[in-house]
C-alpha cells in the first residue's frame, strides 16, 4: 500500500484554514459570551467596591460602622457601644485632611496647552489650545476635576468618558465622570499606565425613550424591538420612592437588575478583539493603512494597473511605486451595547480617530495589581482617636464629681438624707446640726481624672495622623505657634505639598490622557469653522476662530501646564512686561494687549482713540487754506477726472 505524500496532498488538496476573528457571528442578535466576560470583570471588583465604601464611610459618614462579632451575632460597633449604655463619639479628622488636599489641588490651577510638532506652525497649536480650553469651559471640567479628585483620594480610582453627541440642542465634545460602582475593567492589568487593558465598560440606567433615542434613531422597527426587549419596564412611572441624598443605594447594586423599575439597564462594553488583516503601504502616496484580507485581489488589480501605466512611462521595474502589503493579526477595540439578556442594541469597531475606547481612568497607587487608596492609610489612627475620646468621656462620666460623703449620725433629727443633700446643694443653704464626738464632718469628694495619660496619647495619635497622611498643620491653615518664623512656616507648607506630589502627578497623567482623547475628538468631529470664545482669556485673535482644514491632519503634543489665570502667574507676567516696557522694547498698546490688566480693553480703546484724534489734527494742519468758491480742496483722490473738471469749472451737471 502506497503512503500518501503530505506535500503533494497539501498542494492539490489544500485544507480549509480556520481564520482568526474573535468577533463571533451572533445568533438571534444576542451575545452571551461578551456579557458574561463583563459580569466577571464587574464581580472581580466586589472587594474593591467594599473597601471603597468603607473609606467613604470613614470620610463622610459613620466611623463606628464596622461590623464586629458578638454573642448575639454580627452588629456594628456603634450598636455595640449603645448596648453597653455608652454614647459613640467621633472626631472626624479624615474629612479635614481630604478637604485640605483638595484645596491644594484647586489652588494649583492648570490648563492644557497644545504644542505643534513643527515649531514653525505654532499658530496651529494655539488654535488647538483655544479649542481644548473651550471644551474645558463647556464641560465645567475644573469643577468636575475637583469632585473626581475626591474619588481619587477616597477610592483610589478616577475615570472619565469622552464622547461627541447632542445634548440640550448642542452637538459637541462632552466629558463625564464615571462612578466607580458602575465601572469595570479586566483583572489582568499589571501596567501602571493601564496600557494592557483588554476590556472596559460601564453599566447605565436609562429611561426607555432615552434608549430608543440612542439606539433606534431613524428606525421605527428597531424602536419596536427595544420596546419588546424592555417590556418589563414600568413606562408610566418616572420617579420611584427612594431615600434620596441620605442612603447609599449603590451598596446593593446589581449587574443585571436596575434599582428603579422605571429604568432600563444598558451594559456598555469595550473589548479588544483580534482579526486577520492586511497592513498596506502605498509607496506612491506614502500612506499606511489596514484592509480586510478579502481586499487582497483589489490590491493586486491596482498593482497590475500601476505596472502597466508606469512601464508605459518608462519607469524601471525596481523604481515602480506599487502597493506593498503583509498579513498580520490586528488588535482593535470593538464596542457592544447590550441589554441584561444579551440583546445587542448596537455594536461595531471603534469609530474614533484615537482608535481606542472612550474611557480614561487611573488607579492609584497601582502596585502589584492592587490598589491602596490615600484615605485607607490613616483609618487606624482615626479609629484610635475615637477610642481615646470615648475612654476620656467614660472615665469623666464614671468618676466622682462633687460626691458628698456624710456620716449617718451627722444627719440632724427630722431630716432625711435626701433633704440633707438638697439643702447642701442650695445656694446659701444652712444646715444646723449638733456634732458628736468621733463623728467626721461632711465632706465633698472630687476625683482627679487628669493623670490618666489619655491626653498625651491623643496628642501622639494626632501627630501620627499628620505624619502618615503627609498633611501637616501648616497645610491645613493652622496658626503657627508663637515665635515661629514666617520662613519656617512656609517651608513646612512646602514640605507637606512635596509629600503629595505623587498623587497630583498621577492625576495629571489621567487628565492628559483624557484631554488627548478630547483633542482627537475635536479634530475628528469639528468639521466646520467655528468661533471659540474663551471667557476671561486673552488669546490671539487668530486662535479664536477654529479652522478644521488647518489642524485636522496635524499632530500635537498636549501638556498640562500652570494656568495663566492664577494670580501668581499674572503677577510674574505683568512684572516681566513692565520691565521690557520700561526698557522701550514694546509700546503701551503691546503692553496692554499681552498683559493681564483688568482695565486693558478700555485703556486700549482710549489710547487708539487719542491716536486717531492726533492723526486727524495733524492732517487738518497740513491742508492748504480754502478759497471761497474753490472746491478743488474738497475733491478726494481717486475721483473721476470728468467730475474733477466739472467741479473746477463750476459748471452745472448737464
Amino acid at each position: 500500500m502506497r503512503k500518501a505524500n503530505p506535500k503533494i496532498a497539501a498542494r492539490y488538496f489544500p485544507q480549509k484554514r480556520e481564520k482568526t476573528d474573535t468577533v463571533k457571528e451572533n445568533s438571534f442578535g444576542k451575545n452571551h459570551d461578551v456579557i458574561l466576560d463583563a459580569y466577571t470583570a464587574w464581580r472581580s471588583l466586589d472587594d474593591f467596591r467594599r473597601k471603597a465604601r468603607r473609606n467613604k464611610m470613614y470620610t463622610f459618614e459613620d466611623q463606628w460602622g464596622d461590623r464586629i462579632k458578638t454573642g448575639n451575632g454580627w452588629i456594628t460597633e456603634r450598636q455595640s457601644i449603645l448596648n453597653q449604655g455608652n454614647v459613640p463619639l467621633q472626631n472626624n479628622r479624615i474629612r479635614g485632611i481630604v478637604r485640605s488636599v483638595c484645596g491644594v489641588f484647586q489652588s494649583q490651577q492648570t490648563e492644557p496647552i497644545c504644542v505643534s510638532r513643527d515649531r514653525n506652525e505654532q499658530e496651529k497649536g494655539d488654535m488647538m489650545s483655544s479649542a481644548i480650553q473651550y471644551v474645558y469651559q463647556l464641560n465645567r471640567l475644573w469643577g468636575v476635576d475637583s469632585t473626581n479628585f475626591q474619588y481619587f483620594l477616597i477610592t483610589g480610582l478616577a475615570a472619565f468618558k469622552s464622547s461627541y453627541s447632542e445634548r440640550n440642542g448642542k452637538v459637541d465634545v462632552w466629558t463625564d465622570p464615571v462612578n466607580y460602582n458602575y465601572f469595570f475593567f479586566d483583572n489582568h492589568m499589571q501596567d501602571p499606565r493601564h496600557w494592557d487593558c483588554h476590556l472596559v465598560g460601564q453599566i447605565h440606567d436609562l429611561g426607555l425613550y432615552d434608549v430608543m433615542n440612542a439606539f433606534a434613531a431613524g428606525s421605527p422597527q428597531k424602536a419596536q424591538q427595544i420596546r419588546e426587549i424592555y417590556r418589563y419596564v414600568n413606562k408610566e412611572r418616572t420617579v420611584s420612592y427612594l431615600e434620596s441624598l441620605t442612603k447609599d443605594e449603590n451598596q446593593h447594586l446589581d449587574f443585571f437588575i436596575p434599582r428603579d423599575e422605571s429604568r432600563c439597564r444598558v451594559i456598555e462594553i469595550w473589548k479588544k478583539e483580534s482579526k486577520e488583516r492586511l497592513l498596506v503601504h502605498d509607496r506612491l502616496t506614502g500612506d499606511f493603512y489596514k484592509v480586510e484580507t478579502e481586499d487582497a485581489p483589489a490590491l493586486e488589480t491596482e498593482n497590475e494597473t500601476r505596472i502597466m501605466e508606469q512601464a508605459a512611462a518608462g519607469v524601471a521595474p525596481e523604481d515602480m511605486k506599487l502597493i506593498e502589503y503583509e498579513w498580520f493579526i490586528d488588535n482593535y477595540w470593538y464596542f457592544y451595547c447590550l441589554s441584561p439578556h444579551g440583546d445587542i442594541l448596537k455594536e461595531g469597531e471603534t469609530p474614533f480617530w484615537h482608535k481606542s475606547h472612550p474611557y480614561s481612568f487611573r488607579v492609584y497607587p497601582f502596585f502589584d495589581g492592587q490598589v491602596f487608596p490615600f484615605v485607607s492609610d490613616f483609618i487606624d489612627q482615626q479609629r484610635y482617636i475615637n477610642r481615646l475620646i470615648m475612654m476620656q468621656d467614660f472615665v469623666t462620666r464614671s468618676s466622682a464629681k462633687g460626691l458628698l460623703a456624710i456620716h449617718e449620725d451627722s444627719i440632724p433629727e427630722g431630716m432625711t438624707p435626701k433633704n440633707f443633700a438638697d439643702q447642701w446643694a442650695v445656694f446659701n443653704g444652712v444646715i444646723v446640726y449638733k456634732g458628736k464626738p468621733g463623728v467626721p464632718l461632711p465632706q465633698q469628694i472630687v476625683s482627679n481624672t487628669t493623670n490618666l495619660g489619655v491626653s498625651d496619647m491623643l496628642s501622639i495619635q494626632l501627630k501620627l495622623l499628620e505624619d502618615i497622611s503627609g498633611v501637616q498643620g501648616a497645610l491645613q491653615g493652622k496658626a503657627p505657634t508663637a515665635g515661629t518664623p514666617a520662613s519656617l512656616y512656609m517651608q513646612q507648607v512646602q514640605n507637606s505639598t512635596t509629600s503629595l506630589t505623587e498623587i497630583f502627578e498621577s492625576y495629571r497623567e489621567l487628565r492628559e490622557e483624557r484631554d488627548n482623547k478630547n483633542l482627537k475628538l475635536i479634530q475628528q468631529f469639528y468639521s466646520e469653522p467655528r468661533y471659540i470664545n474663551i471667557v476671561g482669556k486673552d488669546v490671539n485673535p487668530q486662535s479664536m476662530v477654529y479652522d478644521p482644514d488647518t489642524v485636522r491632519n496635524s499632530e500635537f503634543d498636549l501638556a498640562i501646564t500652570e494656568s495663566s489665570s492664577t494670580p501668581a502667574f499674572r503677577m510674574v507676567m505683568n512684572d516681566f512686561l513692565m520691565q521690557i516696557f520700561g526698557a522701550g522694547q514694546i509700546t503701551l498698546v503691546e503692553l496692554l494687549e499681552n498683559g493681564a490688566f483688568p482695565f486693558s480693553d478700555k485703556l486700549i480703546q482710549s489710547v487708539k482713540m487719542r491716536q486717531q484724534q492726533a492723526q486727524q489734527a495733524a492732517a487738518g494742519a497740513q491742508m492748504p487754506p480754502m478759497v471761497p468758491g474753490d472746491v478743488s480742496g474738497q475733491i478726494q483722490a481717486g475721483t473721476s477726472p470728468i467730475i474733477q473738471q466739472m467741479l473746477n469749472s463750476n459748471s452745472p451737471l448737464q
